[in-house]
């Protein structure tokens, strides 16, 4: 690629919640990251609404999630209304989160306060910019934008390029990759309404009297949203919004007797989708969100899944465009965020065909299961914390070092570190999540109950050596006046979570994932890991010859040269 003034680490395209949410991960790490956006202004539509516990989670780490809290709406459940009507209750406090719940609230406002972190970092979303041609090679991207009045042309150099740009991604398409699935058929509805109605507001409510389902979720100020799945021999175009009638009928309909709805500020028509690619990367080009995977509104995961894509690749692409990890490293992206895609999809048709049987037997079977499921502890905890996706794990992926959790460990890399209360700082309560809003890999080290803080200190010492890629917190079992910024463990709650009272390491990567787990005294098993990251797969194996431009369709594992010949030849749209 030739060099050119007009060049930029990294450009993201497409200016939603996942593409400013990994913009915000570059730039809080000082990685220069500009975002282009074919549209002229921020949506005002309130499109996907439910925040589940893991993403307020990544907001907790990054400041921002008592913005959240204060303005959305905290669902504590779900009760799922059969025909028999009886009434099955889904309880949400079993979520093992601090979020114990699901937030509602407009994307609008997602959106916006996103935003706003991005811009009091020094980023700036460019609006207006929609992406015409796109060519690529070994050494980097370059693309072409048109303004939206197609007045003028610019081109911009990259060496990283990001898709964030939706189901119809022209990144995608300019690589020319499949996107596999199908659709559910027929319209789907929704509205957003007042109801009169006795049910619980702080609760979702899905009626499954007939063969059609009939979701409703509670919003902010006393509102609603209803959605009317899969709608037949509808009166009027394919996708054309319904009338605040047509709404009425069918909710009448689906929904239990007597429910009065009115106040329409939002009638809409979409067709559903359950497609997604299994390629996230191809050399110097990434997908994330809705680019690389869609599906139904069920379970509300669309957003949540596409946040978890930029959580899971920024602190990557940074440590690889500062120098202090390997193209290597990227590789993992795909490797780790395409199972969690392909199991959101199985998660979200699953809700679908539980909940539009057209069988009657079928029916009659699940509406006297659900309720026996529903009162088992374990299979509802399971549940939940799937809904949630704090059970997302890393476990069987590249940087994990073991498929399995050993009995003698108590978090097996690849999963989400726990999150413990009961740690105390200055004086000030805190909990583990508390720990991890640095930006960098932190190592916790547990001193144990009788080891006292000289292995701990010499410990710190060691890797307070690697600027910037990892930071070092001590958790004793007290305070020390000595060691002002030792977390102190009064009740040792994280050292008997951990199994740490003989000490205890915990090394936790930038997402929340622990990397590694090791007895106080195995310094080496970290060690391994970050080797791992700063060394590349060639130089731990064998020399190889400098790569060509012929070799940048081998950049990708598993993808064949046409995804490179097609981004070479560039897109227009």
């Amino acid at each position: 690629m030739k060099s050119n003034q007009n060049h930029v680490s990294v450009v993201i395209v497409g200016a939603g919640p996942t593409g400013v949410l990994l913009a915000i991960e570059l730039a809080r790490r000082g990685v220069e990251v500009r975002v282009l956006d074919k549209q002229l202004a921020r949506s005002p539509e309130s499109r996907a609404i439910g925040i589940h516990a893991r993403t307020l989670e990544l907001f907790h780490q990054l400041g921002i999630v008592e913005e959240f809290l204060d303005l959305g709406h905290q669902v504590n459940g779900a009760m799922f209304h059969t025909h028999a009507r009886h009434s099955t209750r889904v309880r949400f406090g079993r979520i093992d989160s601090p979020y114990p719940f699901m937030l509602t609230l407009s994307q609008a406002e997602t959106q916006r306060i996103l935003d706003e972190k991005l811009e009091r970092l020094g980023v700036t979303i460019e609006r207006g910019a929609e992406v015409a041609g796109i060519e690529g090679d070994a050494t980097g991207v370059e693309l072409v934008t048109v303004a939206a009045d197609r007045s003028r042309e610019r081109t911009l150099h990259t060496d990283w390029l990001i898709g964030c740009d939706g189901a119809r991604s022209v990144v995608r398409r300019s690589l020319n990759m499949s996107f596999d699935g199908d659709e559910y058929g027929q319209d789907w509805l929704m509205a957003e309404v007042s109801i009169d109605w006795p049910l619980p507001h702080d609760h979702f409510h899905v009626f499954a009297y007939t063969p059609s389902v009939l979701p409703a979720f509670p919003l902010p100020s006393h509102r609603w949203r209803v959605f009317v799945p899969q709608v037949p021999d509808r009166a009027v175009a394919e996708r054309e919004a319904p009338t605040m009638k047509e709404i009425e009928r069918l909710v009448a309909e689906r929904g239990p007797a007597g429910i009065r709805i009115g106040d329409p500020t939002l009638l809409a028509a979409f067709h559903c989708y359950r497609r997604h690619t299994k390629i996230m990367r191809s050399g110097r080009v990434f997908l994330a969100g809705d680019a690389a995977h869609v599906h139904s509104p069920a379970g509300g995961q669309g957003m949540n899944t596409g946040l978890g894509d930029a959580f899971n690749l920024g602190w990557k692409l940074s440590l690889v465009v500062q120098g202090q990890a390997t193209t290597d490293l990227l590789d993992t992206y795909q490797r780790e965020r395409v199972p969690i895609a392909e199991g959101v999809l199985g998660l979200t048709h699953a809700l679908v065909k539980t909940f539009t049987m057209p069988s009657s037997g079928k029916r009659w079977l699940r509406d006297r299961l659900l309720p026996v499921a529903s009162r088992t502890p374990v299979a509802e905890r399971r549940f939940v914390n799937r809904m949630a996706q704090v059970s997302h794990n890393y476990r069987s992926g590249p940087l994990s070092t073991r498929n399995a959790r050993p009995l003698s460990e108590p978090v097996a890399s690849g999963e989400r570190l726990p999150d413990v209360e009961g740690l105390e700082r200055d004086g000030r309560a805190i909990r583990t999540l508390d720990l991890l809003s640095g930006g960098a890999h932190t190592l916790l080290i547990l001193s144990g109950e009788r080891n006292g803080l000289a292995l701990a200190d010499e410990t710190a010492a060691r890797f307070d050596r690697r600027d910037g890629l990892i930071r070092t917190i001590t958790v004793a079992p007290g305070a020390d006046p000595h060691h002002p910024g030792v977390v102190a463990d009064p009740q040792l709650r994280a050292h008997r979570r951990f199994r740490a009272r003989r000490g205890r390491l915990l090394l936790v990567r930038p997402d929340g994932y622990v990397a590694c787990s090791a007895p106080l005294d195995r310094t080496d098993l970290v060690e391994k890991y970050l080797e791992r990251l700063t060394t590349s797969t060639d130089s731990r194996r064998e020399p190889r010859r400098a790569m060509t431009r012929c070799d940048a369709s081998e950049l990708l594992e598993g993808h064949n040269a046409s995804a490179i010949g097609a981004l070479r030849s560039g897109a227009r749209t």
